[in-house]
């Protein structure tokens, strides 16, 4: 899957990592997990000759990254001068962007956690296993709310991601497009979903790029057998991205893509409003 699962009912929550995610070992020969070891930095203080290390070790960290993206995701713009000041502006604007429980319809209601802030990116392992990892370098603010409906049992989560540039955010939705066509079957844990494919986005205006993507989950996280839809709807609007997940049981398609189409419309029209996401457009 190209996002993190809504933590409402049927899907169960979505951990929150601390660091990468952890993975099994590479498999021998072709078709390991791209990536590798994490980087030290060392500062040598010593002699002209350290100096000039220094200098070329800063220099192929920035343009390189830490090389352990584990499959895409490489970063592709260093932070912003004022760095402080940019992620404090991109989170107002998530912040404000992102879906409250009324804004998906009158029987809506927080899920716990409500907030993941920071929302950790979602990867889709050579051996299909669907993970997390933390953003990449570049990613001002990441931001999932989840809510529930109790009557319907449809889980909902809107996601606003917003990039120092515009080529990161390229980049990202990219990376979402390649999870997608990955593996039709993935799994997490005791989780499984089945036929997982690109779908036709909706024809929403505004939007750079639309992508979406829909699938069934046929396990769920306590190993029962389930039948769910779920549609992610994400579209990208200059350096912001914009996701809605929704998921329910499979009889309520409509109600489904409905859902998501008008969470993902109403998210844009809320970003359109943003001074501060037109400035960095």
């Amino acid at each position: 899957m190209s996002s993190q699962p809504p933590t409402g009912p049927p899907s169960g929550p979505v951990p929150r990592p601390s660091g990468p995610a952890p993975g099994p070992p590479p498999p021998s020969g072709s078709g390991a997990p791209r990536g590798g070891p994490r980087r030290k930095r060392t500062l040598i203080a010593a002699g002209a000759a350290a100096v000039v290390l220094a200098l070329v070790v800063v220099l192929v960290v920035s343009l390189g990254g830490d090389g352990d993206d584990d499959g895409g995701g490489s970063a592709v713009s260093p932070a912003p001068t004022d760095t402080k000041a940019a992620e404090a502006a991109a989170h107002a604007v998530a912040t404000r962007v992102a879906l409250a429980p009324p804004d998906w319809g009158s029987g809506f209601t927080r899920h716990k956690p409500y907030e993941v802030d920071p929302a950790p990116e979602s990867l889709v392992r050579e051996n299909c296993e669907f993970a997390s990892r933390p953003s990449r370098i570049g990613t001002l603010a990441s931001l999932q709310r989840n809510v529930t409906e109790t009557a319907s049992g449809i889980a909902g989560t809107s996601e606003v991601k917003v990039f120092a540039d515009e080529a990161t955010a390229k980049q990202y939705l990219a990376d979402a497009r390649d999870n997608i066509h990955r593996c039709p079957d993935q799994f997490r844990g005791k989780e499984r979903w089945n036929g997982v494919r690109e779908a036709t986005p909706p024809q929403l205006p505004g939007f750079d790029e639309l992508v979406s993507e829909e699938g069934r989950q046929v396990v769920s996280a306590n190993g029962a057998s389930v039948n769910d839809l779920y549609v992610i709807a994400t579209g990208r609007d200059g350096r912001n991205i914009l996701s809605a997940y929704v998921v329910g049981k499979a009889d309520l398609d409509a109600q489904i893509q409905k859902h998501a189409t008008d969470s993902l419309q109403k998210m844009h029209q809320r970003l359109e409003q943003q001074p501060e996401a037109a400035a960095g457009r």
